[in-house]
């Protein structure tokens, strides 16, 4: 699942970190394209705060949701196409589980 959201946001790391009061910080960040999205505890749950020009969260949310939709393929089922313009990556059975990522 991890290599899926990847596929989906490259690049984006996952920090944690403590707020001065203690309560856990969990955030989301792409540098490369200036996007994050903050978990904020709450109970049981986790909000999301989002910035920058693309919606991080929504985004791996989405292949996500594609994915287990797919019936969860492992990642033996990604196909790679590398050109010298970028990789493209796809599981055949779902179009919504398409990927390119260009390079610079």
């Amino acid at each position: 699942m991890s290599s899926f959201r990847q596929l989906a946001a490259p690049g984006a790391q996952f920090v944690r970190a403590t707020r001065s009061d203690g309560a856990p910080l969990r955030h989301l960040i792409t540098p490369e394209r200036e996007s994050f999205a903050e978990f904020i505890a709450d109970g049981e749950s986790w909000p999301v705060r989002q910035g920058g020009p693309m919606a991080l969260w929504d985004t791996i949310d989405r292949a996500l949701v594609a994915w287990q939709d797919d019936g969860s393929p492992g990642i033996e089922t990604v196909r790679l196409r590398v050109t010298d313009r970028s990789h493209s990556y796809w599981i055949d059975s779902s179009p919504l589980l398409r990927w390119e990522h260009r390079l610079a």
